[in-house]
């Protein structure tokens, strides 16, 4: 059930199934979802997992004491909500699964404290972007005239089947321009690679055949993971930057084969 947690001048809100099991997967959204993206994980893992999902900084329900600011949004400060909500829940080490932003709140995680995250899982995501400021300049300008009727009809096309894409327009209907606007700049350039080289954490890399922005600038990740080791790439035929929406049975069964290995 959706619960909240107060830490410090965050209202965190939560989503945790499946109690009673010992080990937990954790699923973590990207820019602009919620939550909720991941009801189709939170019924098929509870059987033998504990399930958690969250709302991060300016999604959903979870909510600052004052209004969203630039210093806000830094990855860190994400990645010690997370950490924060874990030590709270009583949960030493996770299956970490991140979507988009989602995954770079798991390299970040990687870095920072990295004895917590058991496997990491990512989709959507690429360890390294390198945004020119013409580039970040359009999309600043393009998501502050847009209303959230068009970003949600925007969106919803990186979704494959009807029901992701009716997903990802309710997800994006109910986010907030000032969020967008306040994660756009640290979304556009940055660079884990480091990080994953020095890593010993099992990791893999779910890549969305059709989600062709990602897998443009996803090759120097994936050649730093190959390099160290301990890794596994996965394919979703069909797949866009959504896979657990647009392929929801697929995208369990490879998670489940993964951790039940690691």
């Amino acid at each position: 059930m959706t619960k909240s947690i107060q830490l410090g001048n965050i209202t965190i809100e939560y989503f945790l199934n499946g109690e009673n099991n010992s080990e937990t997967i954790l699923f973590v959204h990207g820019l602009g979802a919620n939550l909720s993206q991941f009801k189709h994980q939170q019924n098929y893992f509870s059987k033998n997992f504990k399930v958690l999902s969250v709302n991060l900084r300016g999604h959903g329900n979870t909510t600052l004491t004052h209004a969203l600011t630039s210093n806000d949004v830094e990855l860190y400060k994400i990645a010690d909500d997370i950490t924060t909500l874990l030590d709270r829940l009583g949960i030493s080490k996770v299956h970490y699964v991140g979507n988009s932003m989602g995954g770079n709140v798991g390299f970040e995680i990687m870095k920072t404290n990295p004895n917590i995250l058991k496997t990491i899982t990512t989709y959507g995501t690429t360890g390294q972007l390198n945004t020119s400021s013409i580039a970040l300049k359009i999309m600043k300008f393009l998501h502050k005239i847009i209303t959230p009727t068009m970003r949600g009809n925007l969106s919803k096309i990186a979704g494959q089947t009807n029901e992701s894409k009716a997903k990802i327009k309710e997800m994006m209907l109910k986010s907030e321009k000032a969020t967008i606007l306040s994660f756009i700049p640290i979304l556009a350039n940055f660079d884990y690679l480091e990080v994953i080289k020095k890593s010993k954490i099992p990791c893999m890399i779910i890549k969305g055949e059709k989600d062709k922005e990602i897998n443009n600038v996803i090759y120097t990740t994936i050649r730093e993971f190959k390099n160290r080791g301990n890794f596994e790439l996965q394919e979703i035929n069909g797949a866009g930057h959504f896979a657990n929406l647009d392929n929801p049975y697929y995208f369990n069964k490879i998670i489940e084969e993964y951790i039940l290995h690691n």
